[in-house]
C-alpha cells in the first residue's frame, strides 16, 4: 500500500492549508513522496484546532494569503465538508494509481481556491478525472468502509513510528533513525538533509 521507492513520507489532511501548499511545492520541485493520510494521530496526542482559537486563525488565514501569493496562486473561502472520509479514500485510490501527489494537490487546490467541497460526490469525481482517475471509480471508493479499515490497518503503524502530531508531516529514514519534519516550509530542509545523507 505504501511506495517503499518514495525517499520521503508525507503525511497530509486535507483540511489544512499548509498540506495543500505543500503538495504544490512539491509538485513544483518534482519530490519523490509516499502520501499517507493521517487516519488518526498517536495516543495521548492533542491536535489544537485552530478555529477554535481565534487569534491563531487569524494568523493562518493572513500567513496562508502570504505564501500563496509567493507562489501565484489565488485564494478563496474554504468550505468544510461535513465528513473527510471520501476525499481521502479517493485520495488513497490515487495514490494506488501511482498519483497520489497529483491528488492531493488538485484537491486541495479546489479546496483553497475555489471553495469546494470535498466530500461532494460530483466534486471529487471531476477532481479524480482531472488527474486522471476513472470517476466511477472514484465514486466507488468514496464510501468504501474495507478501502478505509485497510487504510487504518496499513498507516496507524507508521503514524506511531513517526509520531506524527500535526500536518504536513514528512519523514524519512537514514541509518538507524527516522529524521521528521514538520510543516511545508521545512521541505527544503529536509530535502538537504536526504542529501546529505546519500539517501536522494
Amino acid at each position: 500500500m505504501t511506495h517503499p521507492d518514495a525517499p520521503f513520507r508525507f503525511y497530509f489532511f486535507l483540511r489544512s492549508p499548509y498540506v495543500w501548499l505543500a503538495a504544490e511545492q512539491l509538485a513544483r520541485d518534482g519530490i519523490d513522496v509516499d502520501p499517507i493520510p493521517v487516519v488518526g494521530f498517536v495516543e495521548g496526542t492533542v491536535f489544537g484546532d485552530p478555529v477554535a482559537n481565534p487569534p491563531r486563525l487569524a494568523y493562518v488565514i493572513e500567513d496562508i494569503a502570504r505564501i500563496a501569493k509567493r507562489m501565484g496562486l489565488a485564494l478563496a473561502p474554504p468550505v468544510d465538508p461535513e465528513d473527510w472520509t471520501p476525499v481521502h479514500n479517493v485520495a488513497e485510490l490515487a495514490k494506488r494509481e501511482g498519483k497520489g501527489l497529483a491528488f492531493v494537490q488538485a484537491a486541495g487546490r479546489a479546496r483553497w481556491t475555489q471553495s469546494a467541497v470535498l466530500d461532494d460526490a460530483d466534486v471529487l469525481a471531476n477532481i479524480a478525472v482531472s488527474v486522471g482517475i476513472d470517476g466511477t471509480a472514484a465514486r466507488s471508493a468514496m464510501g468504501d468502509a474495507s478501502l478505509r479499515a485497510q487504510m487504518e490497518k496499513a498507516y496507524a503503524p507508521l503514524i506511531e513510528k513517526d509520531q506524527v502530531f500535526g500536518v504536513p508531516f514528512f519523514a524519512f529514514d537514514a541509518g538507524s533513525k527516522t529524521h521528521r519534519y514538520w510543516g511545508q516550509d521545512r521541505i527544503g530542509m529536509m530535502v538537504d538533509d536526504a542529501r546529505e545523507m546519500a539517501v536522494l
